[in-house]
């Protein structure tokens, strides 16, 4: 039997009782109106026709005395028309007898009647002057049409009664409806509290178990199965719900196969990685580390960011999880020293989001670099730097006094081609002293990073100060210095005395690749939590496949080899922008300009212990 079937047969028994209660109400009604109808129709044309026979034996009896005192002719005819409306009227009564006792009524006031016309008769034939003819009178009409009138009114009386009685009658027929209509609606109520208790369960009972069943697949119960209990439509579902529990359950067979492989070979291509690597969930649970990042920096499966009990790494996985972008520390500074059976180690650390389609963070990827070796490389190369930096400055030294004092002439006399050799001589050695210089500064800001004492610093002043310095080598070039800087620039974190440095080589920089008649323009604004500054030329600017390089130690674009420059100055900025913490880049296109720019934090920013 079909879900509908059994549905249907559920409210055909309240759809029967609702149907004979309509007929019944609708039949109530009808009936109730025509009995009213017909007992006020029947009952009050009874009444009416009484009331007439009554006034027309009353004139009657009047024009029987008006003729007494000698108006009979007049008399006599009234009581023709009189007599005729009388016999007319009972004729009527007699065929609208409705009420128990009319009939009796009705043939009294017809024998009455008969006699009483008869009598009037002999009445209207005795002479006028004759006494017989008062008697006559006295005797026989007067007391018929007295009992002719007592009939009439009782025949009246019984319909009037009758009519009063309609209300009751009416009452009545409600009084049974309802009486009626109240089994019907019990027995309504009783049959859906029998749906309820017996036809419901075969249909919830099924719903129930699917509800049930779709519960327990969303807490990852697959292996449920539902028996259908029928072979209607919630039997077909139960049947479709298996197979679909089925099919779930072959996919995530499969799906945690491929998963469990995939895992695995995720988890043995990190362990062969030297660096640690690290998966974290939002809460900074770990979900996926390599053998490395186990070993050194106890970060297992199932530990915690915290339960790591290292500083950096918990400052660097909070600062990934607030910004949302990747955090990869460049200076050595912020490498994670570890001491390891006996050891020495250092790890810098990185940190990448993961996002999920609606760019909800899913997770953090920490990688922590294994930068022992080039340190260790580093620090030779820094070391080695400046100790030949170091022997070569004495030397160099005497070098350029010698060729100092020999182009005084202060021993002698020389001639042209020796001075131009002295020059040259002189002007070498004055560039490679400047080398020098520039290496010793790169060596010992790359050493002494985490001496940087950051204070606020005044930006408009120090601005002022830097350009006031290079003003008069941009006015010998004529080369015009426009400082653009708004009011309410913000002081900034930094050391002066470094800075004046990288305001120097950008400037310098600027002025050798603009020509006379151009502009450079210096500028701050604020940018969120930091201030961006920038020199802007607009010399012939820097070719495309150069901008990734400009930045490095003795870099020289092409074209430029005679330039006299070290090739440092921007290396030098950017090492001392970088040991700020902030950052330094460049935007130009060929043929019209660059424009360098580096980012401080502001002096009363939140961020600026990060």
């Amino acid at each position: 039997m079909s879900l509908k079937l059994k549905l249907a047969i559920a409210f055909c028994g309240p759809l029967v009782i609702l149907v004979i209660v309509g007929v019944m109400s609708v039949r109530t009604v009808t009936q109730s109106s025509r009995a009213v109808e017909r007992i006020f129709r029947e009952n009050y044309d009874s009444v009416d026709a009484s009331l007439k026979m009554k006034g027309a034996v009353e004139r009657l009896d009047r024009a029987a005395e008006f003729s007494l005192w000698g108006e009979g002719a007049e008399a006599g005819h009234e009581s023709g028309a009189l007599t005729a409306e009388f016999e007319r009227n009972l004729r009527f009564q007699q065929g609208n007898i409705t009420l128990a006792g009319e009939h009796e009524l009705t043939e009294r006031l017809t024998r009455l009647w008969e006699t009483y016309r008869k009598d009037y008769e002999d009445f209207r034939r005795l002479p006028e002057t004759d006494g017989e003819r008062r008697d006559f009178y006295r005797n026989r009409l007067v007391p018929g049409s007295r009992e002719i009138r007592d009939t009439v009114q009782r025949i009246a009386d019984i319909n009037l009664e009758n009519m009063l009685s309609v209300d009751g009658q009416a009452r009545r027929q409600a009084d049974e409806a309802n009486r009626t209509m109240f089994a019907l609606v019990v027995s309504g109520v009783g049959l859906a509290l029998l749906f309820i208790a017996l036809i419901a369960p075969f249909v919830v009972r099924p719903i129930t178990g699917l509800t049930r069943s779709v519960r327990e697949i969303q807490r990852g119960n697959l292996d449920l199965l539902v028996k259908p209990r029928s072979k209607d439509e919630i039997g077909r579902l139960a049947a479709a719900f298996n197979e679909m529990a089925s099919s779930l359950r072959e996919y995530r067979r499969t799906d945690r196969a491929r998963l469990l492989r995939t895992q695995r070979a995720t988890q043995s291509a990190l362990d062969t990685l030297s660096d640690a690597v690290a998966v974290c969930s939002p809460a900074g649970e770990v979900e996926l580390a390599n053998d490395t990042a186990r070993r050194v920096f106890n970060l297992s499966p199932e530990s915690t960011i915290e339960s790591a009990g290292n500083e950096k790494i918990g400052e660097l996985f909070a600062r990934v999880r607030r910004e949302m972008r990747a955090v990869r520390h460049q200076g050595y500074d912020s490498a994670i020293q570890v001491f390891r059976e006996g050891e020495e180690r250092f790890y810098l650390p990185g940190g990448i989001p993961i996002l999920d389609e609606d760019h909800q963070l899913a997770g953090i990827t920490l990688v922590l670099t294994d930068v022992t070796g080039v340190r260790r490389l580093d620090e030779v190369k820094s070391g080695l730097i400046s100790t030949v930096s170091h022997e070569l400055k004495t030397p160099l030294t005497s070098v350029r006094l010698a060729a100092h004092v020999l182009l005084s002439e202060k021993l002698g006399p020389l001639n042209p081609k020796q001075v131009e050799i002295l020059v040259a001589a002189r002007e070498d050695s004055d560039r490679l002293y400047q080398i020098i210089e520039n290496l010793l500064d790169i060596s010992r800001i790359e050493t002494d990073r985490s001496k940087i004492r950051l204070s606020p610093v005044d930006t408009e002043q120090m601005v002022l100060q830097a350009t006031d310095e290079m003003r008069s080598a941009y006015m010998d070039r004529k080369v015009t210095l426009v400082l653009d800087l708004p009011e309410d620039v913000p002081p900034v974190l930094a050391e002066a005395f470094y800075l004046e440095s990288v305001f120097a080589n950008l400037l310098s920089n600027a002025l050798r690749h603009t020509p006379a008649g151009g502009r450079v323009t210096v500028s701050a604004r604020r940018k969120g939590d930091a201030v961006q500054f920038s020199v802007e030329d607009t010399g012939s600017g820097i070719p495309a496949e150069s901008l990734p390089h400009v930045f490095e130690k003795f870099y020289r674009g092409p074209g430029r080899e005679e330039r006299r420059d070290s090739g440092l100055g921007l290396a030098i900025a950017r090492e001392i922008v970088e040991a700020h913490g902030g950052t330094i880049g460049v935007v130009s296109e060929p043929g019209k300009g660059a424009r360098f720019t580096f980012t401080l934090s502001v002096a009363d920013s939140p961020t600026q212990g990060i």
